[in-house]
């Protein structure tokens, strides 16, 4: 595929595309009102591509999701939790830096949407001549792209660090003709031992952790003064948020009382009414005054939680109708009975209504009852 038909595509997908230094590099990322994903788009969520060649030039991390709005991603790191091969990792709560090499040598340093980034790439610069100075030299890893958290108190995005400016290596992503390929921890060190990189912290919790995601969140649900963790796969390609309750609830209190905090404070929580809701968020800091303006998010998420059961029934419904209606006229012609569902969602009897629910009823054909749940959440849920 050529740069110009992908890049269309990606417009029409809801992304950004920005043409850099006349036109010579492209910087694609979402824009701000994409919720919905498909998953040949997770790579896309922050990269710079040669304008000419479309080759990779410098990649952040792929989309990655809070537990429960990926379920193919929630079910593969619970596979690994369950054998002790995933790797916990603390999620520190700075600014992401990506730091790559330009084909003409240069040193970029830059943040998931700009290209020169912003206010930070001097800052970042700045760390890196003082304290990382391989970070400076083209021919360490211009093969690819590290990510690092900035992190310092002037960065203060909930939580407060203290002491000097720094960068935490997170991760390392290697350029391939197919996108990018991130090392796993264990490869990480080596990267971060080879030139003296501050490298992100583990948590050794494998004994506490084979009941899967569920056994992580409760790890993690009581922390008061730090966001949480990324669960990563061992080959270091699926990677997984965990937050704590309190960052939840303080990123609301901070940031004008966000919806989506409000929304994952509640899910993580397990949170089922507006009295234990005012009853967590006052145990996180916050005074009663306060709490009153979060019941107004309370009662959307759950009129938000209400209609996507609905949605999910409709879609149940309708393949039920269907199965009960098309009993016995296949005989075992897989092809044939999925050519007729479609047709029965999107053939000239099929209603605005079904038309609307046709990626959900999908879905519930193929069985994927936790897909559509997670497609719900972040669909109808989280962006109310």
């Amino acid at each position: 595929m050529n740069v110009s038909t992908l890049t269309a595509q990606l417009k029409n997908k809801g992304f950004m595309v920005k043409e850099q230094e006349g036109g010579a590099y492209l910087l694609i990322h979402p824009s701000r009102g994409k919720y919905d994903w498909e998953a040949d788009e997770l790579r896309f969520r922050s990269v710079v591509l040669d304008a000419k060649t479309g080759n990779l030039v410098s990649s952040g991390w792929p989309k990655f999701f809070n537990q429960g709005e990926w379920a193919d991603h929630d079910a593969a790191i619970a596979a690994q939790l369950t054998t002790g091969r995933a790797v916990i990792t603390h999620k520190h709560d700075g600014s992401l830096l990506i730091r790559s090499v330009l084909p003409d040598g240069r040193i970029l340093f830059r943040t998931r949407d700009t290209f020169d980034g912003g206010k930070f790439a001097p800052l970042a610069e700045a760390v890196a001549r003082t304290r990382y100075p391989a970070l400076l030299d083209p021919t360490v890893w211009p093969h690819g792209s590290l990510l690092f958290e900035y992190v310092g108190a002037g960065n203060q995005i909930v939580v407060r660090y203290e002491g000097d400016d720094d960068l935490i290596l997170l991760g390392a992503a290697e350029h391939t003709e197919a996108g990018a390929t991130y090392l796993p921890y264990r490869e990480l060190a080596r990267v971060a031992e080879a030139h003296a990189l501050r490298l992100v912290e583990t948590y050794d919790w494998a004994s506490q952790t084979a009941e899967g995601v569920a056994a992580v969140l409760g790890l993690v649900q009581g922390w008061d003064k730090a966001e949480g963790v990324v669960v990563r796969s061992e080959d270091g390609q699926t990677l997984l948020k965990i937050k704590s309750a309190w960052y939840f609830a303080q990123h609301a209190l901070r940031w004008h009382l966000t919806y989506e905090a409000i929304c994952r404070f509640v899910i993580d929580g397990g949170i089922t009414d507006e009295d234990a809701l005012t009853a967590a968020l006052m145990q996180a800091g916050w005074d009663f005054e306060t709490t009153i303006a979060a019941r107004g998010h309370f009662q959307t998420y759950q009129a938000r939680r209400a209609e996507a059961e609905q949605v999910k029934a409709a879609a149940q419904s309708i393949l039920a109708a269907f199965e009960a209606e098309t009993a016995g006229q296949f005989a075992g012609d897989e092809r044939a009975r999925r050519k007729a569902f479609a047709t029965r969602l999107f053939g000239p009897e099929a209603t605005a209504e079904v038309r609307d629910l046709a990626k959900y009823c999908f879905l519930a054909y193929d069985n994927k009852t936790a897909q559509m749940e997670a497609a719900l959440l972040r669909r109808l849920i989280l962006t109310g």
